[in-house]
């Protein structure tokens, strides 16, 4: 009758305290204060049969929950997945890790092409140096027909060459790819810090909701920065410029954000109060009139300069290869010559196109940041919401600030101190 006991107990998992290993599928069990001999009969067709029967005292006894890894079956408690409550948990958990690991692949799929077009950028700029050059060397050479031939071609040749390299900018390219593999790279992070964190400490407190997060932020990130070079290569020399966006939208926020949480200024509930969530709405609003118009006006006058660059570049060795056609002009063509290797060279190796994208970028963070403030307050139950310290401490350190000084600071107009 006691077996029985203890095998409905093995069976719901409860009652079992302590097991040891033993031989093969055999298992050392203490229940009632008796020491039992567990059997695991695995059938060919539906779960193992547990089978318990009375045997002397164990030796060395290991904490079921603590010792998992250590076992070299799956422990008792997994055997009946059927009759587990946290099936269900279980399954996210699995598609989570699939996520994560999607993620770091993407992570270094964007690494390589990310070295690979730095690598362009370094060669690209090289050959048309040493092209525009050798026509110039031509052309100081005494005047003879052949000379003046094979400079305008190698003029022609350079001018086309850097209207393609133009087109593209290969350092703002490699930027995306950084930029895309250090996302892919915090993403696999974030999800492994959630998934250690104690389910009232995550982010999301439902895992079915964390994990739609999780995936469509990996959709998202495909899309901001793509991995083909053609087609799909966002805009180089955009119309309007704004903050990137490499996150996927909530609908929750735009459903709510005119609702008011429940708080007031007498009761913290999960980390949270009408203090903190005046601070928050300063922060978001510091950020808005603040570092995120400072970045956004920095990228266009960036994305101004090297939008003249790019033109003139090819422009000028044009114009040098369409006078040196005419011998009595050849002293301007090298002159026009001269400064198309200067503004390609400002151009590349300056890498401007990559510190207009590097700008862009931070727009997009200090954006990111005002949107998970507003996320997150648009949440009127506080205790569906992030843990208020954790959240308030995560966003300190991401604006580069003391995580015990307040976030507000009236005498900055700007919130972040990062960069």
């Amino acid at each position: 009758m006691e077996a029985l006991k203890l095998t409905r107990a093995l069976k719901s998992n409860t009652a079992l305290q302590t097991v040891t290993q033993k031989h093969g599928h055999v298992r050392l069990a203490n229940y009632a204060n008796k020491s039992w001999r567990i059997n695991l009969d695995r059938r060919e067709s539906g779960p193992a049969m547990i089978v318990a029967s009375l045997d002397g005292p164990s030796t060395s006894t290991r904490y079921l929950q603590q010792k998992q890894a250590d076992l070299f079956i799956r422990p008792l408690t997994q055997f009946h997945m059927d009759q587990n409550p946290n099936k269900d948990e279980e399954m996210v958990v699995a598609k989570l890790r699939l996520v994560a690991a999607a993620a770091a692949d993407r992570a270094e799929m964007h690494g390589v092409l990310a070295e690979q077009r730095d690598g362009w950028n370094k060669l690209l700029l090289a050959s048309l140096t040493n092209i525009t050059l050798a026509a110039l060397i031509l052309q100081a050479l005494p005047n003879n027909d052949s000379n003046n031939v094979v400079a305008t071609l190698l003029y022609g040749f350079s001018t086309a060459l850097m209207c393609g390299v133009n087109k593209i900018q290969p350092s703002q390219l490699a930027e995306e790819q950084r930029m895309a593999a250090r996302l892919f790279r915090q993403l696999n992070t974030d999800i492994h810090t959630n998934l250690a964190l104690p389910p009232h400490l995550r982010q999301d407190k439902c895992a079915e909701s964390f994990l739609a997060k999780a995936y469509k932020a990996v959709l998202a990130l495909d899309e901001a920065y793509p991995l083909p070079l053609f087609p799909g290569m966002l805009d180089k020399f955009p119309k309007i410029v704004r903050p990137t966006v490499w996150w996927p939208q909530h609908e929750q926020y735009h459903q709510t954000q005119n609702r008011r949480p429940h708080t007031d200024n007498n009761t913290t509930i999960n980390g949270w109060s009408a203090e903190v969530e005046e601070e928050l709405r300063g922060i978001s609003e510091t950020l808005k009139t603040g570092d995120i118009a400072e970045y956004v006006g920095l990228s266009r006058k960036v994305l101004g300069a090297n939008s003249i660059l790019a033109i003139a570049g090819p422009l000028l060795t044009g114009i040098a290869g369409a006078l040196n056609l005419n011998g009595a002009m050849l002293s301007m063509s090298m002159v026009a010559g001269v400064l198309g290797v200067v503004g390609n060279t400002l151009s590349h190796a300056g890498q401007v196109g990559m510190v207009f994208e590097m700008y862009r970028n931070c727009a997009g963070f200090y954006h990111l940041l005002d949107s998970s403030i507003s996320d997150t307050l648009s949440e009127a139950d506080p205790e569906e919401r992030e843990n208020g310290e954790l959240f308030h401490w995560r966003l300190a350190l991401q604006l580069g600030r003391d995580p015990h000084s307040p976030l507000a600071d009236s005498a900055s107009k700007f919130a972040g101190k990062l960069f």
